[in-house]
C-alpha cells in the first residue's frame, strides 16, 4: 500500500480543499495536469508548491505569490516536505495559514496580462531554497540509484 498525505490542492479559479494523496510521483503530476515544478511556499518553513511549470501561459490564473512577485497557473498543490522523508503531510497550522493564504490571494477575475506577471527567475536565492531544489531534483531524476558496494551492485531507494 502506498504511503498518503494530506495536501491542500487548488484548482484555477476554486477554492482551496484538503485532499489525501498517494504519495506518488505520478498522482503530482496526475493533480497538477502536466510535468511538475516544485519550489518553496513563501514566508512557511516545510511546505512547497507543485505546479506545471511548463504551461504556464496556457492556463487558467490560480493564485498570486506577490513574495515572489509572480502567479501560479492551472491546478496546484501546497505540501509539506522535508529534506529526508520528501513530501510529507501538512500540519493542521500549515493548513489553517495556507487557506487563508489562499483565499486572500486568489486571482480569479484579475485581467491583465499573465505573461507580464510570471517570471522566469523568482526564487529568492537562499540557503533553504537551494537545497529544496537540490532535493526535488535528486527525487524527481535519481528515484533509484546505482550503487557500488564492495565489487557488487544493488538499487537502494532514497
Amino acid at each position: 500500500m502506498k504511503e498518503k498525505i494530506y495536501a491542500i490542492v487548488k484548482k484555477a479559479s476554486g477554492a482551496p480543499e484538503i485532499r489525501l494523496l498517494e504519495k506518488d510521483q505520478r498522482t503530482y503530476n496526475t493533480v497538477v495536469e502536466g510535468k511538475r515544478e516544485v519550489i518553496p511556499f513563501p514566508n512557511m518553513p516545510g511546505v512547497c508548491i507543485v505546479f506545471d511549470g511548463e504551461a504556464a501561459r496556457a492556463k487558467q490564473l490560480n493564485c498570486f505569490l506577490p513574495e515572489y512577485n509572480d502567479l501560479i497557473t492551472g491546478t496546484a498543490i501546497f505540501a509539506g516536505i522535508d529534506l529526508e522523508k520528501g513530501f510529507c503531510s501538512l500540519t493542521e497550522e500549515q493548513a489553517a495559514g495556507l487557506e487563508e493564504y489562499l483565499k486572500a490571494n486568489d486571482a480569479k477575475g484579475f485581467a491583465g496580462n499573465a505573461g507580464e506577471k510570471i517570471a522566469v527567475n523568482y526564487l529568492p536565492v537562499c540557503e533553504a531554497n537551494v537545497l529544496m531544489g537540490l532535493l526535488c531534483e535528486v527525487k524527481s531524476k535519481y528515484k533509484t540509484p546505482k550503487i557500488s558496494w564492495m565489487g557488487g551492485s544493488r538499487r537502494r531507494p532514497l
